[in-house]
Order: C-alpha cells, then structure tokens, then sequence
C-alpha cells in the first residue's frame, strides 16, 4: 500500500473464493469428530517390591511407565527416579506403555531400587561420628575413583589408605571389627594380624 501525497492509497483485496472441494471434505471431517471422551481401557496391573507385599493399580493400558512410577511412587516409597520396572524379564522404559502387560498371565510388574552414586558411600560418617558433609568439605563427585589422601582441606575426614574409608582406623574398618583401635592392638595376633616388620 503506497500513498502519495495528493492520491488517496489503494486498497488491493484478494477475492475469497474457497475450494469447495476441500472446504466440503473437512465439514464432513470436523462433522464425524465428537467431543464426548474415548471408552479408555483400564486393566488391574499387579506390582511387587522385595520385601513387602504386592499391590495393585487400576491403569490404562497406553499409561506410560514414567506416568507409571509416579503412581506407584505413592504405594512403594520409591522415588521415581531410583525405581526400575521389570516385566516378564524385560525391563521397561520411561517412553514405554503398558501395552505389553498381560493380567491373564499372573505375572507381577517387578519394582527394583536403584541407588544413585550419592547412596552407595558407604560408612558411619567422620572420625567423630558425624556426618560426612560438613566442616567446608566438598562432596565427592565419583565414588568409584577417590582421592589418595582424602578430600583436600579435610583434614579430620582423610580417607584410610588400607581400607579407603575415612579415619585411620584402618584394618579395623577394614574387617568390620567392633572393638577400638586399642582392644585391637592387644588382640591383634590372636586374630591373626601379624606385622611383618
């Protein structure tokens, strides 16, 4: 649209010619829709936990499993994020669906914890028998490759170079003896520790 200063501007419009065809089709479409809900089809789905009782859910059987562990979450005690489902020997997915869960079969939806890197330290804590965190430490990033001598800065935290836990009660973490350090020193040969040097 261009106007100049003397002229009045000028309009172009489009004539609106539908293809009626295609315009007669999707009436027709849009006709055989309907706003009343699809009969969904819920099926009892059976779940167990080792270590405690089984349980059902009333599911639908395109639920899928993430929307799955939210609701068993509630049953279980198990977030989420640390749940596994295994049926019939296969585990599965967050994208998968329930589909393949057959209740004539009489086989449970098996729930498994998994533990993330953070749970699996082991260990009572710090020399003094307090937590581990604390005192300015860093949390260790990977459990499976640790310092040599200990997180640094962290001096009442070190980590045992026998055993790799933290203290230097060394063999006696090490074994899992319930005595201190000094009942240890005088019963150490009749356990069979012996120094070789």
């Amino acid at each position: 649209m261009r106007t100049s200063l003397g002229s009045q501007p000028t309009i172009r419009s489009h004539p609106a010619t539908p293809d009626l065809p295609s315009s007669m089709a999707l009436v027709e479409q849009m006709a055989e829709l309907s706003l009343e809900p699809k009969a969904v089809q819920t099926r009892l789905v059976q779940f167990k936990v080792s270590g405690l009782e089984a349980f059902q859910l009333e599911l639908d059987a395109e639920s899928r499993v993430r929307d799955v562990k939210k609701l068993a979450n509630e049953e279980c005690n198990i977030e989420p994020e640390h749940m596994r489902l295994i049926y019939n020997s296969r585990q599965l997915k967050d994208w998968d669906t329930l589909e393949c869960y057959d209740p004539k079969a009489d086989i449970p939806v098996q729930i498994l914890f998994t533990a993330g890197h953070t749970e699996l330290l082991g260990g009572v804590g710090g020399t003094g028998g307090g937590p581990r965190q604390g005192h300015g430490s860093k949390p260790q990033k990977n459990p499976f490759s640790g310092p040599v001598r200990g997180l640094p800065g962290s001096k009442g935290l070190r980590s045992s170079r026998v055993s790799g836990r933290p203290g230097g009660m060394a063999l006696i973490r090490k074994y899992g003896i319930m005595m201190k350090r000094q009942e240890f020193r005088e019963k150490a040969e009749e356990i069979g520790f012996v120094k070789y040097r």
